[in-house]
């Protein structure tokens, strides 16, 4: 007989970051919510993460890709292998995040109030100052260019602690309702990693769900640890990806004050790798922030 709760989908994409994905899947371990099916989908990892998690993890599900797709690929084929499991609900949870134990329920509570939220994300804290917030998420405003963010490295506070609406938040967790993917698909995997998680907002948002931040439930964020390891790299891949986001959904009164207040955004990056002596990524972010702007605009992959 299945569980009266809803049954949720956790999936964690994994890429060589076998210590902090231990302690992930410790902290699910701990959640109070009890209608859990949980998924690594590891990504072509050289640090034996696969064998430890079937020698330590035996009530871990793991699917095991040959080589490194990218985030978004991870989390279609997480979704696609437990497709039939038929869940109400996946969670997409980075591999360096805490979960509390009562953060799952917090979410679900809200979500089962009201079948228009499409995705609720729980409030993010740094792992090493959890007095202090990531990111609560992003609102669109038809008289700017760029969408304003909220919360950045601010002080939680109790005006926090409800629910927020917001057009995007950070994918590093969140609770997509099942409905809402059969409605607007998938992740695109053409970005890789960075900006899939606002591309799929603002299609979950012009498909007219409500995009929650519920503040009540908390998971911590180690912040970009497997970001840090290839940072030429995945500087090229933000700049690139971007660009590409901007340039397929329109914000704001005109395309051209967008790309003027994205060019302002690049001088102070570029500023920001002087004055830290990290000019070597200067080439790698102007590479893909040009790459970006010209290439022609790929459709929408869900890697079908």
């Amino acid at each position: 007989m299945r569980n009266k709760e809803p049954l949720v989908v956790v999936i964690i994409p994994n890429y060589n970051l076998k210590e902090d994905l231990c302690e992930c899947l410790d902290s699910l371990e701990e959640s109070k919510y009890e209608n859990l099916y949980i998924l690594v989908v590891d990504n072509g990892s050289h640090d034996n993460s696969v064998q430890y998690l079937y020698q330590n993890y035996p009530w871990v599900n793991v699917f095991s890709r040959k080589v490194n797709g990218g985030y978004a690929a991870a989390i279609n084929d997480g979704i696609r292998a437990t497709e039939n499991l038929h869940p109400d609900y996946y969670f997409i949870l980075n591999n360096d995040t805490i979960v509390l134990p009562d953060a799952i329920n917090k979410l679900i509570k809200v979500v089962e109030s009201d079948p228009v939220i499409g995705v609720a994300a729980p409030k993010i804290l740094y792992h090493e100052d959890p007095k202090r917030i990531f990111s609560l998420g992003d609102r669109i405003f038809s008289y700017l260019p760029l969408p304003i963010r909220y919360g950045l490295h601010e002080h939680d506070r109790p005006e926090y602690n409800g629910v927020m609406d917001f057009d995007y938040v950070f994918g590093c967790a969140f609770l997509i309702r099942s409905e809402t993917l059969k409605t607007v698909g998938y992740f695109d995997i053409s970005y890789f990693m960075f900006y899939e998680d606002a591309d799929f907002c603002r299609r979950v948002r012009d498909a007219g769900y409500r995009i929650v931040r519920v503040g009540s439930s908390i998971v911590r964020h180690k912040a970009s640890k497997s970001v840090s390891k290839q940072q030429p790299f995945m500087t090229y891949l933000r700049a690139r990806n971007r660009s590409r986001f901007y340039r397929r959904y329109k914000h704001g009164p005109s395309p051209i004050l967008t790309f003027i207040a994205l060019s302002f955004g690049s001088i102070q990056t570029i500023t920001r790798f002087v004055f830290s002596g990290k000019t070597d990524l200067i080439k790698h972010y102007l590479k893909g922030a040009w790459i970006g702007f010209r290439e022609p605009l790929p459709p929408i992959n869900h890697g079908d």
